[in-house]
């Protein structure tokens, strides 16, 4: 029987986003809500591929290489009163490595691990229509796909 939901109900935008952080070994439910995030750059694994061209070969023959998580930026509006926001910038700063956990509105979740690679403020300019924002970054390393019920 095909899905009943119209393309609005699945095709939202990230509006509804929920993103959480947790030590490694932490279970999700003790993990620590960033609700301040405007940005988790992309997510997943790729691989490049490596060439196994034999002699016989008459065309360039590849295989592919082991699976890499992409480089992190992620984007948040700075919030220094914010406990779990800035015990996070502490682990960004520290360079440690943590569990990242993001849960989009059609139900799609990653539960990664994130080395972090320390946090910067954003360029400030004037005037601007921005808020002061503040981007960590990182590398992914592990990820597991998941879903839930949509938001």
């Amino acid at each position: 029987m095909p899905d009943p939901k119209t393309s609005p109900e699945y095709a939202m935008l990230p509006a509804g986003t929920i993103v959480k952080w947790g030590a490694i070994g932490d279970e999700l439910a003790a993990f620590k809500p960033l609700i301040n995030c405007k940005a988790i750059g992309a997510t997943g694994q790729t691989s490049s591929f490596v060439d196994c061209t034999t002699l016989i070969d008459t065309q360039k023959q590849f295989i592919s290489d082991v699976p890499e998580g992409p480089d992190k930026s992620l984007g948040f509006i700075d919030d220094p009163l914010n406990l779990d926001f800035t015990v996070f910038l502490t682990a960004a700063a520290a360079r440690q490595t943590v569990q990242f956990y993001t849960q989009l509105p059609n139900g799609r979740t990653a539960t990664m691990i994130l080395a972090l690679g320390g946090w910067q403020v954003a360029e400030i300019t004037s005037p601007s229509s921005e808020t002061i924002q503040i981007t960590v970054s990182g590398k992914q390393n592990g990820i597991v796909w998941g879903a839930t019920p949509a938001v």
